[in-house]
């Protein structure tokens, strides 16, 4: 069957659109490449120069092989980011974090075969580059884990790992046994990073990780191989119990240290860490106290949006501590002009009543400016802004443009643009969730107040106020799908349900009206009783 002229057109259109699309994938971002090319080259470069030194016998073949090596590593860093986790491209900051850390702890590695062991005394000198080898794994196991999650923390550890190995090799310093027995240890410790909720559990990890590096080295002596650490050394009980009692001090002071080095560490890299948003959520800072005191309606509204935001982001698995921490403080700017808000004063339309459609819009829309300025007073975490001025986006305050449309005079042009809010638009999945609990949370509010209706109310109204943001543009900048968008939908709808759900109304007494009859009656006889009394107390 033949292909009709407007077929023949709708196919080479689709081919067309294909073709665009599939050109989309696979052109390069050289704004994104670009920067992470030139830091990976910077990254080769010094730690090819950590490796080299103390720059003595440079022959060629040995720059050659010993650049080889370097430059592997870096690819292999490159191929796993990109092969699994290729979100952790755009984190510059993590990823000098990562570079800086691997960097730092080679050179203290190549200081260490350098000087370190032969300046030592006698007694530590076999000790001491072992030592330091699990000291630098476990920080950097620990670190990892804080930063950027668990999973990484394994794989960031073995590349690690590899680049100390690489440093010892170049020494002629290469000790497998000791660095597996220095890894083991510290992966060992990442395991029992999960749910860390204060940072004095940190050091509890660093036992963990003491405690497993000792059990390694006691079961390595016991198994008496010859010719092989730490058998050949450890021969005596005395010193064998000096190295098991070595490891745990190690362990625990490698934890007690990561305490105070992590928050430097976030301050140098301007990285967040959910130990950081713990303090916030657990701790009670002086903003939400403010918030509490000056707009309490605002304050309850947060912790409704908060509780929502946060089952939203653990139905499809993103990030459910940021998520709950930066609804805390997303309405800040309220506090300024609290009494222009509902939630604070049930009567505030008769303030606006007072004020014309644009000076309303503008004390409305300048909550979010005011709420980031006190956000970067307050030396907020800069990831917090995002739910600041991404709860409202670049949508229009539609009440008030309504309203002074409906007030134009003829002629009069009302700019659209100057009831709109400033953005930028939700950048995070955890933002744009925000920013839909917010709004059905406001919304609900004030439709079922008195109750719902039908049990389907509380699903169309979360339904359409997703469609409306959608179709408005508002999460274009934020990687959420549309079926997480349905899981969204779901889990709003549940928590909306148990806040507002259909109450039962209960049977009437059928007794009432019998008690109600006997009470009467009684009265009754009351009454004429105290007459008859009267009558013949008056005779």
């Amino acid at each position: 069957m033949a292909l009709s002229e407007l077929d023949e057109q709708k196919y080479a259109l689709i081919e067309q659109r294909l073709g665009e699309a599939e050109s989309a994938r696979t052109q390069i971002d050289w704004s994104l490449w670009t920067p992470r090319v030139i830091g990976a080259l910077v990254f080769s470069l010094l730690l090819l120069g950590v490796v080299l030194a103390p720059y003595e016998n440079l022959e060629p073949q040995r720059i050659v092989g010993l650049s080889l090596l370097v430059f592997s590593f870096v690819a292999l860093y490159g191929v796993y980011l990109a092969r699994f986790r290729p979100e952790l491209f755009k984190e510059r900051r993590k990823q000098m974090f990562f570079g800086s850390s691997v960097l730092l702890s080679c050179a203290l590695m190549q200081s260490v075969t350098l000087v370190g062991a032969e300046q030592a005394p006698a007694a530590l000198q076999s000790a001491l580059s072992p030592a330091v080898i699990f000291g630098l794994l476990l920080l950097c196991g620990i670190s990892y884990a804080v930063v950027f999650d668990q999973r990484f923390a394994l794989d960031g550890l073995m590349l690690a790992a590899l680049s100390m190995g690489l440093v010892l090799f170049s020494a002629d310093e290469f000790m497998p046994v000791r660095l597996t027995v220095a890894t083991a240890g510290a992966l060992t410790a990442v395991l029992f990073t999960r749910n860390l909720r204060s940072r004095y559990k940190l050091a509890m990890v660093g036992v963990v990780g003491g405690a497993a590096a000792a059990s390694i080295i006691v079961a390595l002596t016991l198994l008496g191989a010859q010719d092989a650490w730490p058998a050949n050394e450890l021969n005596e009980p005395l010193r064998l119990v000096l190295w098991v009692a070595g490891a745990l001090v190690i362990g625990a002071a490698v934890g007690v240290f990561s305490t105070f080095l992590l928050p430097v560490f976030e301050r140098a890299f301007q990285i967040t860490t959910d130990l950081r948003l713990i303090e916030l959520l657990e701790g009670e800072h002086p903003l939400i106290t403010l918030m509490q005191q000056r707009a309490p309606g605002t304050w309850q509204h947060t912790q409704n949006v908060a509780n929502f935001t946060k089952r939203a982001c653990e139905a499809i698995g993103a990030n459910a501590l940021l998520g709950e921490v930066g609804v805390k403080f997303h309405d800040l700017g309220k506090m300024v002009r609290p009494e222009f808000f509902t939630e604070n004063e049930p009567e505030s339309k008769l303030l606006h009543d007072r004020l014309s459609p644009m000076m309303s819009a503008l004390i409305i829309l300048s909550h979010v400016s005011d709420g980031v300025l006190m956000a970067r007073k307050a030396k907020l975490p800069s990831v917090l802004e995002d739910f600041i001025t991404g709860h409202h986006g670049t949508s229009i305050i539609k009440y008030f443009y309504f309203k002074a449309k409906e007030q134009a005079k003829d002629g009069e042009r009302i700019e659209m643009d100057q009831f709109r809010y400033p953005g930028p638009k939700p950048q995070s999945k955890e933002s744009a969730i925000a920013a839909i609990a917010d709004q059905v949370e406001a919304t609900a509010r004030s439709r079922f107040a008195g109750g719902v209706s039908h049990p389907d109310d509380i699903r169309n109204m979360v339904h359409q106020a997703i469609i409306d943001k959608l179709l408005d543009g508002q999460f274009d900048e934020c990687a959420i799908t549309i079926s997480e968008w349905k899981v969204v939908e779901d889990s709003l709808v549940k928590s909306l349900a148990s806040m507002y759900h259909h109450r039962v109304k209960y049977p009437d007494d059928p007794d009432k009206d019998k008690r109600k009859a006997a009470i009467e009656a009684r009265e009754k006889y009351r009454n004429e009783l105290a007459k008859r009394r009267e009558r013949i107390l008056t005779q």
